[in-house]
């Protein structure tokens, strides 16, 4: 396969109270969704679009205040998410999609699940609770700001102090992408992730496939954290990265990209899209 004029489609989804929300797709196959976190964008998966596009629909969007899309009626917030993500499911008339959520991605990604359970053949949570109800930990140290309030050049909690020390370059644009857009302050979204946890009971009904990745010096989301929300869904499966922090996927893209698209070609093999 190649990627050599892959096709490529963008544009706005406007939802129900009237907010624009940005989407680019790129490629053609199985739909496979990409719902940013916190520190990003629909950019922010520049390194996973191109690889996951030679045979895949890949679907990357931006929530409200994000990047491109709009965010007037400051209605935002991991329930709206869930909704916005299927209208632009709607649009797109996708039928059924595997979704890859990172960090406050991954509550619009279960929340979908949850929501719409028909339409979502498998979950990527990275480096997420998701909405499951676990017992907190004290949060590790970070990076201290320097003089003025700002972070080091290239500092953010998200991405492991080890990035910054062997390609600056990279960690400062996910430093800058994550000041993109009308974005909500990050302590009262990350006051609405804390509030929101999906029903014990649906979340123990659910049986779709789930791959869980954690960054084995993630101080936001522990590996602890994350095998606590893997033990209330039937299919999980829990893989620890060595040696990164709560963004695996932008700090050693190879390794991600290859784990998730094993785990997708396995469950495609044995799922609903075909017979073992």
């Amino acid at each position: 396969m190649t990627l050599v004029g892959a096709s490529r489609t963008e544009g706005f989804v406007e939802v129900d109270d009237g907010e624009r929300i940005w989407f680019e797709t790129a490629g053609t196959g199985p739909d496979l969704v990409l719902c940013h976190g916190l520190g990003g964008n629909a950019t922010v998966w520049y390194q996973q679009v191109p690889y996951f596009a030679r045979g895949n629909r890949v679907i990357t969007w931006d929530q409200r205040g994000f990047g491109r899309s709009s965010n007037v009626n400051r209605k935002h917030g991991p329930l709206t998410a869930v909704s916005d993500l299927g209208a632009l499911l709607d649009h797109l008339e996708v039928s059924s999609a595997d979704v890859v959520g990172q960090s406050m991605g991954g509550w619009v990604a279960l929340g979908a699940a949850l929501a719409i359970p028909e339409r979502i053949a498998s979950l990527v949570l990275a480096c997420t609770t998701a909405g499951i109800p676990v017992e907190r930990e004290p949060v590790r140290e970070q990076p201290a700001p320097v003089a003025g309030g700002a972070l080091p050049l290239g500092g953010h909690p998200a991405i492991d102090e080890s990035l910054r020390l062997r390609d600056p370059a990279r960690a400062y644009l996910y430093q800058a992408l994550g000041t993109f857009g009308d974005r909500p302050a990050d302590s009262e979204l990350m006051r609405m992730l804390a509030e929101t946890t999906f029903d014990d009971e649906q979340l123990r009904r659910l049986d779709i496939p789930v791959l869980m990745i954690a960054g084995e010096r993630d101080g936001l989301m522990t590996t602890a954290l994350l095998r606590q929300a893997s033990s209330w869904l039937a299919n999980a499966r829990l893989v620890e990265m060595p040696g990164l922090g709560h963004s695996p996927y932008f700090e050693d893209p190879d390794s991600w990209n290859r784990l998730v698209a094993d785990f997708l070609a396995r469950e495609r093999r044995v799922g609903s899209r075909g017979v073992s």
